[in-house]
């Protein structure tokens, strides 16, 4: 079998230039006796014999421990050991250490045949090796070949077009399998979907059937209090009209109504209590009752939703189950990602889409709807909003200002937030604020009575005073700090010292100028009897503490500078990864939208309304660059896809357009692109040109590789001079084998050869044979290259074809 073509099994070139590095050991070890080169025998004095041979090569010694090289002594013939690591050298053989065992080296595996298929309608097989390698092999004549050869190369073409045309059956059907096995999968999780939709809305049902059972319950004993009150109220009337007239009259009033102010405060208190204890009670039902019911949904969710691993489904089914579990979380549609996110976050459904971008553009769509629909269903709102506004006005004023029907009570938040804007002095009193006040929805609001009204607003102002008291101390602080800080000269007047600390906010922070006068005649005394009892060690300890305060202050302005500039850097990097994220999404959105040429105005009237054309970080520039780009790209890929056609079904330079036409006029790519016969011929003139070009190229490259030609046609131009005639004497011997006893032998052998055996030589290149249809030409082309070529130089060519070059 010959060998692979990509010359693995020829010998390398030879060793490296130069001679290998050798270190020679300091020599044998000194006074030690060079050995003897014989072997005394016992009982003849004076008689010696020789050593015995080497022994054979599986009786040799094992080999060297690590570290020891052997050598010869200076005879040339005794050999001693040397070890380079201890400088240590012997005659004695050193013995490897127990146990140890050179390191076989590893066996490369033999390569065997692995595969093999019989080639339809021949004699051959083709063989694949454990390595990868295919070679061809004929049972009849034991011939193999690496190379397909040109008896079988359409039997082969033949087969691999089968095995190609078989694997893509076999893709197609495993791609129809799974296609299935997706679509199964997403009725399952849409049939499961349904259970839980169902399951929820019946719970949802059953919540507020309950609901409105214990709202007309709470109606009820309203009415019937209301009813108890009224029967109270007239009896007691009655009572008091006909007290002496009627007793039995009385004793009948006496039976719902109280006997007197007291009586009366004490059943309002049982019957309020009573009111109570129902409200709680029912309230910690209607809480019990949405526990148990979101427990039983959590259960559900991961019943239907747990999975050992991550769920891959479609970007659609991920989209419209994230939106899905937006819609059954009730998310408002008004609140920012960062305060709705923990809401959801938990849910399986959130990890159904991959990155975050995929998550904020459902999020944003389920908004933009949400908020659209209850901004076309508002004008129903506030029926049913207003008549509980109203009710609550009228219970606590009845002709106050009715806050809108759609915001949220919150009384005490709104009362202390209508104390904190208004009364802003600690001298407001609660008579004033309550004239003032008590029509305003916040005030009643708040509240059972003025009472408890009356204790928020104390509240308040004692608030109000501690933080007052709080700002004066910090204020006079900061007062001393910035007096601390100025370099007053003694005796200086408070006149003098103030227009220099004037303009600094922490003079302006204490109110009164008296109080400053005040406060710096008191920094004033403190300096004295400071400096008065202050030694000179804790005046090196003050000074040592104010150089470390100013040291610390120059440092946070440094911090503070490095800051600013790290936060600019990161700006700038932030805007470069938008740009570069503008890019991908752009690219994206071409490669969607724009499968053929066309021009870029025509472009953005398709891809104008995509989000993704209209990326902030992208100017106009760059679009069109892209674009440009874009563009290039499906020419290329058009272009290189009709070369590769017109390659497959134009097998020679001579075949015409006709014989072509058919099979390119059916080709599914010439649908596509549209073209007509004349554009499809203009196109295949072009393939052709270009490809004549490459073999008229590729011809020449030929006729340079060719030694034969070469050598050949130098030698019919040369003209024997008299240097060429001397070095053919003197080369007799090494120009024996090329055709006689002296060069010119040589030269007329040249001149004898004829054109049609160098075309014999030529035929066998493919090169050569592709212009069988045009032979006058090829001859032609022939005939130049052979006239250009300069003439030998005489025996320098002599000399190398005698040397086998």
């Amino acid at each position: 079998m010959s060998a692979p073509p990509d010359g693995s099994s020829r010998a390398p070139p030879g060793p490296p230039p130069g001679r290998p590095p050798v270190s020679f050991p300091p020599g044998p070890p000194p006074g030690a006796p060079a050995p003897p080169y014989s072997i005394p025998v016992v009982g003849f004095p004076g008689m010696t014999v020789p050593y015995p041979p080497r022994p054979p090569a599986f009786m040799m010694p094992p080999p060297l421990p690590a570290g020891w090289t052997e050598h010869r002594a200076p005879d040339g013939v005794t050999p001693y050991y040397y070890n380079a690591s201890t400088k240590q050298s012997t005659y004695v053989r050193p013995l490897p250490a127990p146990g140890a065992a050179a390191a076989a080296p590893e066996k490369k595996k033999k390569e065997k045949p692995r595969d093999k298929v019989a080639i339809p309608g021949t004699g051959w097989t083709r063989v694949t090796t454990t390595e990868g390698n295919v070679f061809y092999f004929e049972k009849a004549s034991k011939r193999s070949e690496w190379t397909v050869p040109d008896e079988i190369r359409e039997a082969v073409e033949a087969l691999e077009r089968d095995e190609a045309a078989a694997q893509r059956a076999r893709e197609e059907e495993e791609s129809r399998r799974r296609e299935e096995e997706r679509v199964e999968r997403l009725k399952e999780m849409e049939r499961v979907r349904a259970e839980v939709e169902e399951e929820r809305r019946r719970k949802h049902e059953d919540r507020e059937r309950k609901r409105k059972a214990d709202e007309e319950a709470r109606e009820e004993r309203r009415a019937k209090a209301a009813k108890v009150a009224e029967a109270g109220e007239a009896e007691r009337g009655e009572g008091d009209g006909e007290a002496e007239d009627d007793g039995e009259g009385g004793g009948e009033g006496e039976q719902f109504a109280p006997d007197d102010e007291e009586d009366e405060e004490a059943w309002m208190r049982a019957v309020a209590a009573e009111f109570a204890e129902a409200d709680q009670q029912a309230e910690a039902e209607r809480q019990r009752t949405e526990e148990e019911v979101k427990r039983d949904e959590e259960e559900a969710v991961k019943q239907v939703f747990a999975a050992p691993g991550k769920i891959v489904v479609a970007p659609e089914e991920g989209r419209a189950l994230f939106k899905a579990l937006l819609y059954e979380k009730d998310i408002s549609p008004f609140a920012p990602w960062d305060a709705s996110l923990p809401l959801f976050i938990n849910d399986p459904r959130y990890v159904l889409l991959s990155s975050m971008k995929e998550r904020h553009e459902v999020f944003d769509e389920y908004c933009r709807d949400v908020g659209r629909a209850r901004r076309l269903g508002k004008n129903k709102l506030p029926a049913a909003g207003g008549a509980s506004t109203g009710a609550g006005a009228g219970a606590g004023a009845g002709a106050g200002a009715t806050a809108p029907p759609d915001k949220k009570a919150e009384p005490e938040k709104e009362y202390r937030a209508l104390l904190r804007e208004h009364v802003t002095s600690t001298r407001t009193r609660w008579d004033d604020f309550r004239r003032q006040w008590k029509k305003d929805r916040r005030f009643y609001a708040f509240g059972r009575d003025d009472r408890e009204r009356e204790k928020a607003f104390k509240v308040h102002l004692r608030e109000l005073s501690e933080r007052k008291r709080a700002d004066a101390q910090r204020a006079e602080a900061d007062f001393f700090e910035l007096l601390g800080e100025t370099e007053i000269a003694p005796g200086a007047p408070w006149a003098t010292v103030k227009r220099g600390i004037s303009h600094d906010a922490r003079y302006d922070a204490v109110g009164s100028s008296s109080l400053r006068e005040e406060l710096f005649g008191l920094h004033v005394k403190r300096l004295a009897a400071a400096d008065k009892d202050e030694d000179a060690e804790a005046r090196k300890a003050r000074e040592k503490k104010e150089r470390a305060e100013r040291s610390l202050r120059e440092r946070e302005q440094r911090v503070r500078a490095d800051k600013e500039r790290v936060e600019s850097e990161v700006g700038k990097s932030r805007e470069g990864a938008g740009r570069e994220e503008g890019e991908r999404l752009f690219g994206s959105l071409l490669v969607d939208a724009i499968r053929e040429e066309m021009s870029y105005a025509a472009a953005v009237d398709i891809i104008g309304q995509d989000a993704r054309f209209n990326h902030p970080a992208l100017r106009a520039g760059d679009k069109q660059r892209l674009f440009a780009s874009h563009v290039a790209r499906l020419a290329s890929k058009q272009s290189s896809a009709l070369t590769a056609l017109f390659t497959a079904h134009t097998p020679a330079l001579a075949t015409p357009f006709v014989d072509v036409y058919p099979a390119l006029a059916d080709d599914a790519l010439v649908a596509r692109l549209g073209l007509g016969p004349p554009d499809l011929e203009a196109r295949w003139d072009a393939y052709m040109r270009d490809r004549a070009a490459r073999a008229r190229q590729e011809f020449d490259a030929m006729l340079g590789e060719n030694s034969f030609i070469e050598f050949w046609g130098r030698m019919r131009k040369k003209t024997v001079d008299e240097r060429a005639a001397e070095a053919a004497k003197d080369d007799v011997v090494e120009l024996e084998d090329f055709g006689g006893e002296d060069g010119r032998g040589l030269i007329e052998m040249a001149q004898t050869i004829d054109l049609d055996e160098i075309k014999s030589v030529l035929k066998r290149d493919k090169r050569y044979r592709q212009f069988d249809h045009v032979p006058d030409e090829r001859e032609k082309w022939l005939h130049d290259y052979l006239e250009n070529l300069a003439a030998s130089s005489g025996s320098q060519t002599i000399h190398a074809v005698g040397a086998g070059y």
